[in-house]
């Protein structure tokens, strides 16, 4: 898997002088090694994130079983040290963790919002896009923005649209719906 550069963000009040941003779609498949006793956890194969909070919430290292017999495994953002090029280290081999054992992200699981594929709706029922791909903070695992896709031929000529993520998109099961200030930066 080719790594690509990380994006910086500009200077913002709230964010401070400069925020390390990364696509999660660069995180999937990346390895995870504990960093105090260097045990591989495993790949990463999904991002749970509380999209009502703007946050990510765990790595799934292993998804549940056809017949829900085993438990999904995942690491909780709180037991990341760093993210690498080639690798993202975990506190140890104790921050990998069934799905049930914590709470928040179970309750986000339960949802099953998929963010890849989902439309964009305007506020009037137009549909004006999808949702391609979510920045994050590798620091924090805050949510910073949303990249929204309008179609092959317009990401090929005007490139695909950076949506920040507040007051950005309500996203929900079925649809993320703009606000008029982000389905004007949308369309622009």
């Amino acid at each position: 898997m080719q790594n690509m550069p990380h994006i910086f963000a500009p200077t913002t009040p709230d964010l401070g002088n400069q925020v390390r941003m990364r696509r999660g779609r660069e995180l999937l498949g990346l390895s995870v090694v504990g960093q105090e006793d260097g045990r591989r956890l495993g790949n990463v194969r999904d991002l749970f994130f509380d999209h009502d909070t703007d946050e990510l919430l765990a790595l799934v290292i292993a998804e549940k079983d056809l017949f829900g017999l085993i438990d999904a495994q995942i690491v909780p953002w709180r037991e990341i040290v760093s993210i690498g090029g080639d690798v993202i280290l975990a506190r140890n081999a104790a921050s990998l963790i069934n799905l049930r054992d914590d709470p928040r992200v179970r309750e986000m699981a339960q949802r099953e919002t998929v963010l890849s594929g989902t439309a964009v709706m305007s506020q009037s029922g137009e549909k004006i896009g999808t949702l391609a791909d979510m920045f994050i903070d590798e620091t924090t695992g805050r949510v910073l923005g949303y990249e929204v896709s309008n179609g092959f031929l317009s990401d090929t000529l005007r490139g695909k649209k950076f949506v920040p993520a507040p007051p950005g998109l309500a996203i929900g099961r079925d649809a993320a719906i703009a606000p008029p200030s982000t389905e004007a930066q949308i369309k622009k």
